[in-house]
């Protein structure tokens, strides 16, 4: 009896450990389509929270992107955080709401499962350094470290421009 129950549970301790890595596992035509986009650096970044830094994480409204086309990125993103050394009013304050040319573009696979992004951009109000970690499964975290305000994340899933 006891052999029948350590059996029954060795089986099934099996067929668990298999329904798991099932479920983790990534179709290979995906796999291929995130990596073109990425090595095209033409995509777009569908954002559906954001994780500032002195705050807890807080949906966005739909249609907040950052999209990679042609050497350039344009955001649309929402900022919550505080400024150090930033204009305001009139001065044409533009945050998170830009679209500049992208310097040292970088796209690199430290795992199997994910790739990182890194490029950099000075859109006339402030420098901007991004770090973009896309999971094969299209999931997808921006970190952005703003020269003279704080540091915000957001999270997404990658599409291509076709999406827009």
């Amino acid at each position: 009896m006891k052999k029948v129950l350590l059996l029954s549970m060795i089986v099934l301790a099996v067929v668990l450990m298999g329904c798991g890595s099932s479920k983790n596992a990534v179709d290979p035509a995906r796999v291929q389509a995130v990596k073109n986009l990425l090595e095209q650096g033409q995509y777009v970044v569908m954002v559906g929270s954001m994780r500032p830094l002195s705050a807890p994480t807080m949906s966005v409204s739909q249609g907040q992107k950052m999209i990679v086309r042609d050497g350039s990125v344009t955001c649309n993103l929402p900022y919550v955080g505080s400024g150090q050394n930033v204009g305001y009013g009139a001065s044409g304050y533009k945050a998170l709401n830009f679209s500049s040319p992208i310097r040292d573009y970088k796209v690199e696979y430290p795992k199997a499962d994910r790739a990182r992004i890194t490029f950099r951009v000075d859109n006339g109000d402030d420098h901007y350094r991004f770090h973009v970690e896309v999971f094969m499964s299209g999931k997808t975290t921006i970190d952005v470290d703003p020269r003279g305000r704080d540091a915000i994340s957001y999270s997404g899933m990658i599409h291509g421009l076709d999406a827009l």
